[in-house]
């Protein structure tokens, strides 16, 4: 009977942890999947206007990232982003949230993402961000190249793997 509740808690265990570890499930109707150029919407920046996705400056590529600024994934990925300046400085990121504008507002201080000419940040308050990625969890991250999608990252992106694909384009 011990060696049998011990095989029990361990298959327990072992699939609690793979369970983790599986990437999420992409929703097959995800508009995303059916078009690969950047979606059209209109975001909310810190200063209360609105930024539609026709008044982009131009950059080579554009990352948006959908995150929670209470989510320890996606501050890590802010932080990430933040230590190499240089690998990004081509690419303009578009953080869009769903929460309230004051939770958006310390995040972006606290990762010195305020006033940078390649960030955009802020909430699209109908949810077009959000409804054309149906992201599964955040941070969730799309990054394009001249305005066609090169690679989604369900999770987050390893920083590092990002600038690499960047520095190959």
């Amino acid at each position: 009977m011990k060696h049998f509740l011990t095989l029990v808690l361990g298959v327990l265990l072992f699939t609690q942890i793979h369970a983790q570890e599986k990437p999420p499930v992409v929703d097959p109707n995800s508009p995303y999947l059916k078009d690969n150029r950047i979606p059209a919407f209109s975001i909310t920046g810190m200063d209360g206007k609105e930024i539609t996705n026709k008044q982009l400056p131009k950059y080579k590529f554009t990352c948006i990232i959908i995150f929670s600024p209470d989510c320890p994934h996606c501050q890590k990925e802010a932080s990430e982003i933040n230590k190499y300046p240089a690998k990004f400085k081509d690419v303009l990121f578009i953080w869009d949230s769903f929460r309230d504008m004051e939770s958006i507002k310390k995040f972006a201080i606290n990762f010195n993402l305020m006033n940078k000419p390649n960030i955009i940040i802020g909430r699209d308050p109908n949810f077009t961000i959000a409804s054309f990625f149906r992201p599964r969890m955040t941070p969730f991250m799309a990054l394009y190249l001249n305005g066609s999608l090169l690679k989604v990252y369900e999770q987050g992106a390893d920083v590092l793997e990002m600038a690499k694909l960047i520095e190959s384009n």
